[in-house]
């Protein structure tokens, strides 16, 4: 195979995707997912996207219906619920065999595809003509199984064996035999049975229809990965709990929000996926349905209010593949907390490193900062017992490996010749800059990062101490204030009055002015005398767009805000900054990016934050400009909402001691009232009511259940 370099195989970036994904409809349940045009087609010749997907594999790259020559006319297309699409098409002026004509919109069609096990696609047809007629129509399918990296960009690796499309009884059967030794299957089954079976997957279909007469052919596709260590294949379905999340409602007085919130619960149930038994959050549909360490992680941080079992389930899986070795083809060390799990051909035969791959330098700490969480929430410090060990050798990681320097602070340096080159969440390849737009040069330590690591040490802490392990919560604390004096000389940029973005080789910072220095406050690293400064600077015209914070200040030489990270607008990143900023005092400015990305939300399709959109000022573009790659939906994009209502309201949890703090509850001025019902804490329930007259939000309990103090500061 050939090696491709850093930026076109692994990164989440725009450099490796090749499609435009804003106009296709996306669904999905469990592991099996689905991109088609509107009119319901899969044609990977009309969009490299297309297709019907599983394991990392492509496993139908067409499904096309043809009446006629001429193409249908789409009245609706919809993908609203999380594992269905719906379109309504009609035909053009048709001239048919034997000089028939059909004047425009007189036949009807629904495609209706739902994915499951098995996905099932049903085609109605109706006569809405005063006479009779007869129809030919067919539907064409093809399958080639390719790897989802040569999808994105990656050159074609070894290659097994593709059997041509076969018949065999009612079934059109797709095969291939894979250089990995799995045999990957797609098969359609058809009722009724196609009139005539064309050569090469067409299915014929010869109907008459009288006045006002339908028919439905009804599709069903079964699709299977089967060797060695097969992983499961049946999808697990989250419907049935939509709307709700865990239990917990919440509602306000405004209709525009609460359909945004429930498009993010949504989104959060479409993107839970089950790998070997647990549960976690895929980064993002298409591109990343996977297990992302970091992606996962945050996701689960935002939710866990909401729902923690996804968090314990989490922290399960990616302690099971918590590094063990020094692999320098994985960026593997030991007690590394992994990056990105694939499960596909490439991965199997070694040809790329996702099995999984290591090249992140910010899972370990949160891996951390999220077992604390979960515990805070849930009171649950088995789970903490059970990954003691784990918690161990990620710290030992913290102290041992993850500085390779040696000046005190957590750096990344890539080792892998497919690796990425950053890897912090602004992993794409030109990321990290300095001020002349130059890029950092590694080893890199970024600002949040050793917020991260701030947090984690005092997290970890805590849960020490309540198990007994005062000596050892002792040294933690410690070494995290230590961290903490340090940070506050190295980092700070006196004449740009900011953070440096990093650290790079030879201690030097790198000066972009970006927005890593807010997820810094959220980790709470940051000295109380430089936090005003950080806090003004996000909300400047430089880096608010009014849709959001930019990753970059607009003016910095490397700023452009249609480039992936270097000026686009990323709502996770919003979620914390306003968190940050909420944790400093700053709650107005922490409303401002509230609503600047609620805002941006109630314009895109469906209420869907998408992974990214452009950074251009709200003044320039009345509405939030699309990137046309961006994953949607994209799981830290989905709980960003959640995430930034749960810290407008101040809601802090500690299960162990039976207490809910509400700190400082402040609503925009766009709702009035919020009601969270069923909050859980530990075993005990609440039912609260947030209410704002002018400009003060007040709570009231409307119901508790156990035993449980709720403390309003």
């Amino acid at each position: 195979m050939t090696r491709l370099s850093t930026s076109r195989v692994l990164t989440h970036g725009a450099s490796t995707l090749i499609a435009d994904i804003r106009e296709t409809l996306t669904t999905k349940s469990g592991g099996v997912f689905c991109l088609c045009a509107g009119g319901g087609d899969i044609d990977s010749s009309v969009s490299p996207a297309h297709g019907l997907y599983f394991h990392d594999t492509r496993f139908l790259d067409r499904a096309v219906l043809r009446l006629g020559d001429e193409p249908l006319s789409v009245l609706l297309s919809s993908a609203i619920d999380d594992d269905r699409s719906v379109s309504e098409l009609t035909n053009p002026d048709l001239e048919l065999k034997r000089g028939q004509m059909i004047p425009k919109q007189q036949i009807g069609i629904r495609r209706e595809r739902r994915l499951g096990e098995p996905a099932v696609e049903k085609i109605y047809v109706r006569n809405f003509g005063l006479g009779a007629v007869t129809l030919e129509f067919a539907l064409e399918f093809a399958a080639g199984f390719d790897s989802m990296f040569v999808i994105r960009g990656a050159s074609v690796g070894q290659r097994g064996t593709l059997h041509k499309p076969r018949w065999t009884n009612k079934r059109l059967v797709f095969r291939y035999d894979g250089a990995d030794g799995r045999v990957r299957t797609t098969k359609l089954s058809f009722d009724p049975v196609p009139t005539r079976r064309g050569a090469g997957g067409t299915a014929h279909y010869r109907v008459e229809l009288a006045a006002g007469a339908g028919m439905c052919v009804r599709v069903v596709f079964e699709i299977s990965d089967l060797g060695k260590g097969a992983l499961e294949t049946k999808p697990e379905s989250w419907r049935q709990r939509r709307p709700s999340f865990s239990g917990v409602r919440i509602s306000s007085d405004s209709a525009l929000f609460n359909r945004v919130l429930d498009r993010s619960f949504a989104d959060l149930h479409m993107l839970t996926t089950r790998e070997r038994g647990e549960v976690f959050f895929a980064a993002g549909v298409p591109w990343f349905v996977c297990l992302f360490g970091r992606d996962s992680i945050i996701t689960a941080l935002e939710t866990v209010a909401d729902d923690p079992r996804v968090a314990a389930q989490t922290l399960i899986l990616l302690a099971r593949y918590q590094g063990r070795h020094h692999d320098e083809w994985r960026d593997e060390e030991p007690g590394k907390i992994p990056h990105e799990l694939r499960v596909g051909e490439m991965v199997n035969l070694g040809e790329v490193p996702q099995a999984p791959y290591y090249g992140t330098v910010d899972a370990t700490p949160l891996f951390l900062c999220l077992l604390a969480e979960y515990v805070r929430w849930t009171g649950d410090l088995d789970l903490f017992h059970k990954l003691e060990g784990n918690v161990e050798r990620a710290l030992r990681w913290l102290d041992e490996f993850a500085d390779h320097d040696g000046d005190g602070f957590v750096d990344y340096v890539s080792r892998s010749e497919q690796g990425l080159a950053n890897q912090g969440w602004k992993d794409s390849g030109n990321a990290i800059a300095n001020a002349d737009g130059s890029a950092a040069e590694p080893p890199v330590a970024l600002v949040e990062v050793q917020g991260y690591v701030y947090r984690a040490r005092l997290d970890t802490a805590w849960l020490y101490r309540i198990s007994g392990r005062v000596e050892e919560a002792e040294r933690l604390e410690k070494e995290a204030r230590a961290l903490r004096r340090r940070f506050q000389s190295a980092y700070w940029l006196p004449d740009r009055r900011f953070l440096a973005v990093a650290l790079q080789k030879g201690g030097r910072p790198a000066q972009a002015i970006t927005s890593n220095p807010g997820q810094a406050l959220w980790s709470g690293i940051v000295g109380t005398r430089h936090a005003r400064s950080v806090a003004s600077m996000l909300l400047s015209k430089r880096m608010f767009s009014g849709w959001g914070v930019r990753t970059m200040a607009e003016g910095e030489p490397a700023y452009n805000p249609l480039d992936y990270q270097v000026g686009a607008i990323w709502p996770h990143d919003n979620a914390l900054i306003a968190a940050g900023l909420k944790r400093y005092g700053f709650d107005k400015e922490a409303l401002s990016v509230f609503t600047a990305v609620y805002q941006a939300a109630t314009r895109f399709p469906n209420y869907r934050l998408p992974e990214v959109f452009a950074g251009f000022a709200r003044g320039d573009s009345p509405e939030p400009v699309r990137y046309p790659v961006a994953c949607s939906p994209q799981a830290w994009s989905a709980g960003a909402i959640p995430y930034l209502l749960r810290n407008a309201l101040g809601l802090e949890a500690d299960a162990t001691q039976h207490t809910l703090r509400i700190v400082r509850p402040t609503l925009p001025d766009w709702l009035g009232e919020v009601a969270v019902r069923r909050l859980k804490v530990g075993q005990a329930t609440v039912d609260l009511l947030f209410n704002r007259r002018h400009d003060e939000t007040s709570v009231t309990v409307l119901e508790q259940h156990g035993p449980l103090d709720v403390l309003v500061e």
